[in-house]
């Protein structure tokens, strides 16, 4: 049972905005290779924490694992989202005790606090760089969720991965 992470799905766009700056012809073929890295990764009894920016949510209950929302300013209300049965938990900002330590998840890195030394977000329009801040935007991940023990693996800087 491992635990991923991910942010910024934009399932099904309403518009390629978010799908061709990354070589996909529109947000239907991104949101494909989304889910067909999901499943590659992700077992049923897997957690993911998902940090904000989903779009919409109906891929979501096909995809296997646990799945936990740490809003973004586009995801809706915490009662809209348990409503809907895809979630275990949504919330603004979490904690969560590791073996590497105490992560602070949130979708806006500069809402993390000062002292928070290891940070998991979302992708961010304004260059931000913080030791110890880890985007995990799928666009930079391979286009799928992560393992807390890769990303513990891999360099603190942004990653960008073209569609593959």
């Amino acid at each position: 049972m491992a635990i991923h992470f991910v942010a910024d799905l934009n399932f099904n766009g309403e518009s390629a905005l978010h799908a061709i700056p990354y070589g996909f012809p529109d947000s239907a073929e991104m949101t494909r290779r989304i889910c067909e890295v999901w499943r590659a990764r992700v077992a049923d009894d897997d957690t993911v924490w998902i940090l904000g920016n989903v779009g919409n949510p109906v891929h979501l209950g096909s995809l296997p694992g646990i799945k936990h929302l740490v809003r973004g300013p586009n995801d809706p209300q915490a009662w809209n989202c348990l409503a809907t049965g895809r979630y275990a938990s949504v919330c603004d900002m979490q904690r969560l005790d590791t073996a590497h330590g105490t992560l602070t998840l949130i979708n806006d890195p500069a809402k993390a606090l000062e002292d928070d030394a290891l940070v998991l977000h979302g992708h961010t329009r304004y260059a931000w760089s913080r030791p110890g801040h880890n985007c995990v935007a799928a666009h930079g991940l391979g286009w799928g969720p992560v393992s807390l023990d890769m990303l513990m693996r891999k360099p603190a800087e942004p990653r960008l991965s073209r569609a593959a």
